[in-house]
């Protein structure tokens, strides 16, 4: 009688989980097991919730342990190319010193707010996030995914999402263009491309962005993101048509680093620091540049607009939920590019 006594709470402690898990639809189930291999996707308009997309993305979370095999195998990344392919310069340095005042960019931001309202009221929303199928899907998987590379269903390893957001695999794979589209990233590139070559100015990208997102600032930085981000793994990322309009927002001895990487990565930051607190966001960009040390060596320009980023990301929330965009003077500091050593 005891043991009967024991395994009551036990099973109705069963019974109430699995009364209380949802299951993922057929139609995701159906996306998560299609293919051998992982297949392309590539939103078409804004979706907040997207199950088949979040299908997509975990299908192509699988690819990332067999790149990760390569770089140890042939000592090779992608976007490690745009460094090791072009011409020595041996006059060329890497700068040490920040080329960005976040707190004069803020400045500059407040002004472009204020300049338009009323017709523009800066708003926020919530980031994209994992839909109810994918997150009823999420605790087992990884198991799932390993039964069906060990039955030969799948052509990858599955890698586990380790309970991280959307966002952030999105934004530290470089696919936030394919998974969290916003609508408006055709627009801005057309923007960007009708002005002269590194001519665009990174307050000026987010003044454009800004007016097209109806001043929602969520989907400010991630338009200009997704614009910055598209296909960052493809051999001369550098030698985008779209690239060279960008002005050269690094401080190294000559305009030879790594300005694709130096603008997405800074505008990423800020996406990241608008959504999360300035202390989380720049631990976790921290350890993005410790990993970009090890897998594409070091340069402290990166780690330096990584950091940037990140705390104007963070002080641009505040302001906007404090209102202190109205505040700012007109001649306040804006002159938020720094001078190199």
């Amino acid at each position: 009688m005891k043991g009967h006594v024991h395994m009551i709470p036990l099973a109705l402690a069963l019974f109430l989980l699995a009364g209380s898990c949802a299951t993922p639809s057929a139609l995701f189930m159906q996306t998560i097991e299609s293919g051998y291999r992982s297949g392309m996707y590539r939103q078409d308009s804004l979706q907040f919730v997207d199950p088949v997309g979040d299908a997509f993305l975990l299908r192509k979370v699988d690819t990332i342990p067999i790149k990760l095999w390569s770089y140890f195998v042939h000592a090779s990344l992608p976007q490690a190319e745009g460094r090791t392919q072009r011409p020595a310069a041996p006059s060329f340095e890497i700068g040490d010193t920040r080329p960005i005042d976040t707190d004069r960019l803020l400045n500059e931001c407040a002004i472009i707010m204020r300049g338009y309202f009323p017709e523009i009221i800066p708003s926020a929303c919530e980031e994209h996030k994992w839909s109810p199928d994918a997150s009823a899907y999420l605790p087992y998987a990884y198991w799932h995914r390993l039964g069906r590379r060990l039955s030969g269903a799948q052509q990858d390893c599955p890698a586990s999402t380790f309970g991280t957001s959307k966002l952030l695999i999105c934004l530290s794979c470089g696919w936030t263009s394919r998974y969290c589209v916003t609508g408006q990233e055709d627009a801005l590139t057309g923007w960007i491309m009708l002005h002269p070559d590194r001519s665009v100015e990174p307050h000026e990208l987010f003044s454009e962005s800004y007016r097209l997102n109806g001043g929602n600032l969520y989907l400010t930085l991630l338009t200009c993101e997704n614009v910055l981000t598209k296909m960052p793994f493809r051999p001369n990322r550098d030698r985008d048509p779209m690239q060279y309009k960008l002005a050269y927002i690094r401080n190294d001895s000559e305009p030879l680093g790594d300005n694709y990487g130096a603008w997405y990565h800074f505008f990423g930051a800020a996406l990241y620091g608008f959504m999360r607190t300035q202390s989380f966001s720049t631990f976790v960009v921290d350890v993005e540049s410790l990993g970009s040390f090890f897998f594409e060596g070091p340069d402290r320009q990166e780690t330096l607009l990584n950091r940037s980023g990140a705390i104007f990301g963070a002080q641009l929330r505040t302001m906007f939920e404090n209102a202190a965009w109205v505040l700012v003077p007109d001649d306040a500091r804006t002159d938020y590019r720094l001078p190199g050593e």
